[in-house]
């Protein structure tokens, strides 16, 4: 039998991994629900207090009140399109707290505007909760970003989605 002390060890790693899957699901569900245009969804991923802050937009948003009616106004009346892609990130975790760094993607067309294409990053600072871990507090900027010159010719209407029941956003 091995010792008490690197069983302990063994947990510990196991834990973590557990965490840092948990946290990347985190990020994957936000992006899922931008994609799918849920913005019940999209604020579902935050604490209570959770904060949004993008510095080229103004004063940060905090808590999820404001940031499910923020998600809801973008998706449903500011966006004709918008998909975006979130790349592998970095994930460290200190207990119940950790930090990320995300890059992304994102194909966007405002309403009644023109298709651009953005490239950003997202700096997260993520909470345990009762139900999980969600963001306590999201900076996103987006340096570089272009109008496409030339647009898709259309898009159709999303597809019908299965549910998936198990991500943070159920």
């Amino acid at each position: 039998m091995r010792p008490a002390k690197e069983r302990a060890k063994e947990m510990r790693a196991v834990n973590a991994a557990e965490d840092e899957m948990a946290i990347r699901s985190l990020a994957a569900a936000y992006t899922d629900a931008v994609n799918r245009r849920d913005g019940e969804a999209m604020a579902a991923v935050y604490s209570e207090d959770g904060i949004l802050h993008s510095p080229a937009a103004g004063a940060p948003l905090q808590g999820i009140g404001k940031l499910r009616k923020r998600f809801k106004r973008l998706v449903e009346v500011e966006r004709e399109f918008l998909m975006q892609l979130t790349h592998s990130g970095v994930v460290e975790i200190d207990g119940d707290r950790a930090t990320a760094r995300w890059w992304f993607s994102e194909i966007k067309r405002p309403t009644g505007g023109t298709f651009e294409m953005i490239f950003g990053v997202y700096q997260d600072e993520m909470v345990r909760t009762a139900v999980g871990w969600r963001f306590a507090k999201r900076t996103v900027d987006a340096p570089l970003r272009w109008e496409l010159p030339h647009p898709p010719q259309g898009f159709g209407p999303l597809p019908a989605f299965l549910p998936l029941t198990g991500l943070p956003t159920s």
